[in-house]
């Protein structure tokens, strides 16, 4: 029987590429299109300038300014449904009714670990938001960008839509 160990082999590299196939996942980038959704759902963490800082992105759009945050839980296409946390920088001058605001979200799914970095204006004494986001980081490598908006309850309860 020459030939035994070159099926053997055979097999051995069959059973190795299965195994290689079943347990790395498929880390192909994938990119946000409009259909994409991103919800989150939070409570309220408290106001605070030691809160926010976690990311470049939330810096102060006009002196002064305060911090807003939550932790609350994520669902989406790309990541999947895991734990959120929410820093919002906003500005306290209110000359027009609405507020500008520089955020950041971090996700951790089973699917993906992204931040989202997210700007735009809060109205409505600070119960509504809309503006742009996108994906800053993304371990998968997922890129894209689209808007974002919320609100926030009276009892303080966070609800934000990314497309």
């Amino acid at each position: 029987m020459k030939y035994q160990p070159a099926i053997r082999g055979t097999i051995i590299s069959a059973v190795a590429l299965v195994t290689a196939l079943a347990i790395l996942p498929l880390s192909r980038p994938a990119f946000a299109a409009s259909h994409d959704l991103l919800t989150y759902h939070g409570g309220d963490r408290g106001l605070g300038a030691f809160s926010c800082g976690a990311s470049a992105y939330e810096t102060c759009p006009s002196d002064p300014c305060t911090c807003m945050t939550s932790t609350g839980y994520s669902s989406g296409d790309l990541t999947g449904s895991g734990f959120a946390t929410l820093a919002m920088t906003v500005t306290e001058n209110d000359s027009s009714g609405c507020q500008q605001f520089n955020a950041a979200m971090f996700v951790i799914a089973p699917k993906d670990l992204e931040e989202l970095d997210f700007s735009g204006m809060s109205c409505d004494n600070l119960r509504t938001f809309s503006g742009n986001y996108t994906i800053a980081v993304s371990q998968v490598g997922n890129t894209g960008s689209g808007t974002v908006s919320g609100r926030i309850t009276k009892r303080l309860q966070y609800t934000l839509t990314f497309q």
